[in-house]
């Protein structure tokens, strides 16, 4: 604005009751700002103070329309996009669960294939309720299912029985327990039956360690006839085991180059599209993608999802293992072996290993002393008298 009396003008807008806003002075000159409304509202002001208004800038949705008219093309993309997303959000593109040990996310996707109801589904065919009840009656082990939509996303929380649905049946038949290996006898807790053995004796595998016939005497102590048990004790006993694992001296070893290529890749449905630079070279390459699903917000997911690909360039040579690693590797998988058998519940008294090697392998042996339980069941034939129960008797 430019002319004789700016100040006038600010008066008679101001009280005509026209917004004026961000007045800034500079050269002789004042630049503010005013809506489209005031701009026309004011121009008796402007022969009043005697001043000059230029335009120096348009701001606004009605200018910004104005301007790109001609540019129909990008106004109808921009208009189908907000139209395509709008029909997406009519369909179900990702189901997800919650809760499930017992039944894998393939397991239940499977069966929701049977129902018809998958990624790609019309949100109006999928009936909440109907999938509870459906998910209930296919697996016994679910007792709580809770099926919702929100957004583009079906989700389903089930909760699992965590009672056994079947109690195992009891096996009465008479048989005797004999030694799996074997061993010496450290302790024996009889149950039912008649033991043969005691702490302290060497047994050897098959051996009979508890009978299940039971000797019936008469008052001078004379077996007149016996009955057959199905016999049930604790016997722990000291083994020796032995474990052994043959690898090869020789082995691959990768090693980065340094070189890495990164692209992306792109699932749509069953089709997928990679953007990554060729392999000139020929050379061994090792890919890692990391694939993301798409979501624009919240739980408003799209139909295709989005893989980052990072590819190294690796070099693969032939090398002979140290005598520090074979030590390293026989270690290892004398620890592996330990592992598995404590988590069984035996104890681990001794456990050594020896590392052979020969030509072009290498043999991994591993002696354990152990204390464990060693007993199992042998079947019998009742003989005699019928099968009875025998009143639980404890020997130390």
């Amino acid at each position: 604005m430019t002319g004789e009396s700016p100040e006038r003008f600010f008066n008679l807008c101001a009280a005509s009751g026209l917004d004026i806003w961000d007045v800034i002075f500079s050269k002789g000159n004042y630049i503010f700002s005013m809506g489209i409304h005031d701009f026309f509202s004011s121009k008796p002001f402007i022969k009043k103070a005697k001043i000059r208004l230029r335009i120096q800038q348009k701001l606004g949705l009605p200018f910004f329309l104005h301007k790109n008219r001609k540019r129909k093309l990008w106004a109808a993309g921009f208009l189908s996009f907000f139209v395509f997303l709008w029909v997406l959000s009519f369909f179900v593109w990702d189901i997800g669960y919650q809760g499930n040990v017992m039944y894998t996310d393939d397991e239940l996707s499977h069966f929701l294939d049977t129902l018809g109801i998958h990624c790609g589904i019309m949100k109006n065919q999928v009936s909440c309720e109907e999938l509870e009840a459906a998910l209930r009656n296919e697996y016994e082990g679910i007792t709580w299912v809770s099926a919702r939509l929100s957004g583009t996303k079906l989700y389903i929380h089930v909760k699992e029985n965590d009672v056994p649905l079947e109690i195992p049946v009891k096996d009465d038949s008479p048989c005797d327990l004999a030694a799996e290996s074997d061993g010496t006898i450290t302790s024996m807790i009889v149950r039912s039956g008649t033991p043969l053995v005691k702490p302290g004796d060497e047994v050897e595998k098959g051996q009979i360690l508890v009978s299940g016939m039971v000797p019936i005497t008469d008052d001078g102590g004379t077996v007149i006839s016996g009955r057959y048990v199905h016999s049930d004790a604790d016997i722990i006993a000291v083994r020796e085991r032995t474990e052994s694992r043959e690898i090869p001296l020789w082995h691959e070893k990768e090693e980065k180059t340094g070189r890495v290529r990164k692209g992306l890749m792109m699932n749509i449905k069953e089709h997928s599209f990679v953007w990554l630079l060729p392999n000139f070279r020929n050379t061994e390459w090792k890919t890692v993608t990391e694939i993301r699903k798409i979501r624009l917000f919240g739980d408003f997911y799209l139909p295709m999802e989005l893989g980052f690909i990072t590819s190294c360039e690796v070099s693969s040579y032939d090398v002979k293992y140290t005598e520090k690693e074979l030590e390293e590797l026989g270690e290892a998988y004398k620890n592996e072996i330990a592992e598995k058998l404590m988590e069984k519940g035996v104890q681990i008294i001794e456990n050594n290993v020896k590392i052979l090697v020969n030509g072009s392998s290498c043999r991994f042996e591993v002696t354990m002393r152990t204390e464990e339980s060693i007993e199992m069941e042998t079947e019998i034939e009742a003989q005699g008298e019928t099968q009875g129960e025998q009143p639980a008797d404890e020997h130390n």
